[in-house]
């Protein structure tokens, strides 16, 4: 049974870079990875269960309390997959995922790109190219997401199209940094913040732990983001198997959250499990990191690949966790996909 997770902001919530602001850096605000919500989750139950908390010092936790909530290098019992974005109008929700990145416009119609026998260099590795066949009439897809049922008609290989949730904005603000021995600003200090205002929905998570649903049912909400804003969190049934099988010979992978490959873009092997990878498109560098409020410093930075980028495979894969499994931070949620079928040229 999968679950979700829903996070409601009632006010902007932003995620910004971990580094520190130096003249004319600017701190850049993301969809976020899975790392912030399990902070927040982690450090809600903690304070539920009684357990006190100060900035820059390891909480002291029972041998059960570690075992349930985990740490920064694991999340215990807790597990999370996203997060993903959703919209809730008259009682009605809409999901909405990252797009696939070989998806593009011909004639207003949405179409995939087939794959090919010419070969291109993606990394270290020489791979078939996916590509856009046709040359007239022809626009590149802007629309960065696509919702649930339309995600659930490109698995079955009917016509979809792509749309973006209208839920929220983006601000920017301007703010100064301090001295540290003062409150006056740092010359030269200034940097802007991108904020992210949501209406009528959020961000949501998802899950098929047990222990995760019981705990997170005991809460009213958490802080989230780079400025600890109050979202509201709810549970409920979420009915969707991202692993279910696509009936086309030929299949592809969907990432929907970041990955980070021993090889960059791919696995170091060029395989995940026992199928080849034959091609790859969509696949753009992210950063990965966060801050460590227990020891007050960032965490490791890590390059991942980002959401919606699409691995052609020569086969079928027999268990998905042969996938999950090549990603660092798997534990995290990291390397969640979905299968999506596609044609030869």
């Amino acid at each position: 049974m999968m679950y979700a997770v829903y996070f409601e902001p009632e006010e902007w919530v932003s995620f910004r870079e971990a580094r520190r602001f130096g003249a004319g850096d600017v701190a850049r605000t993301t969809l976020p990875t899975a790392l912030p919500f399990y902070g927040a989750v982690r450090t809600a139950l903690m304070a539920k269960k009684g357990v006190h908390l100060d900035y820059h010092k390891q909480p002291s936790l029972s041998e059960d309390l570690k075992e349930l909530l985990g740490d920064e290098n694991h999340p215990g019992k807790i597990k999370l997959y996203g997060p993903f974005v959703f919209t809730q109008c008259n009682g009605v929700k809409k999901h909405f995922f990252p797009a696939p990145k070989n998806v593009y416009l011909k004639e207003g119609t949405y179409k995939l790109m087939p794959c090919s026998s010419f070969k291109t260099k993606v990394g270290d590795f020489e791979l078939d190219l996916a590509w856009i066949p046709d040359v007239k009439n022809v626009d590149e897809a802007e629309e960065q997401y696509i919702e649930l049922d339309e995600l659930k008609k490109l698995k079955r290989g009917e016509s979809f199209k792509l749309e973006n949730p209208s839920n929220f904005e983006v601000e920017s603000r301007t703010g100064i940094a301090l001295e540290k021995a003062s409150k006056r600003g740092q010359e030269g200090m200034l940097y802007s913040v991108s904020v992210y205002r949501f209406k009528n929905g959020g961000f949501f998570m998802l899950t098929d732990s047990e222990d995760t649903v019981n705990e997170i049912s005991k809460l009213d909400g958490v802080f989230l983001g780079s400025k600890q804003r109050w979202a509201r969190v709810w549970v409920e049934k979420f009915s969707f198997d991202f692993f279910e099988d696509v009936s086309s010979e030929n299949v592809a992978l969907l990432l929907l959250t970041p990955a980070i490959y021993s090889g960059g873009f791919v696995p170091r092997t060029g395989r995940f499990g026992s199928v080849e990878i034959r091609a790859v498109v969509g696949a753009r560098k992210m950063v990965v990191s966060g801050w460590d409020i227990a020891n007050g410093h960032p965490k490791t930075m890590y390059h991942a690949v980002s959401p919606g980028a699409v691995y052609y495979l020569r086969g079928k894969l027999k268990d998905p966790k042969e996938v999950m499994s090549e990603s660092f931070l798997n534990q995290f949620g990291f390397g969640l996909f979905t299968y999506i079928p596609y044609e030869n040229f």
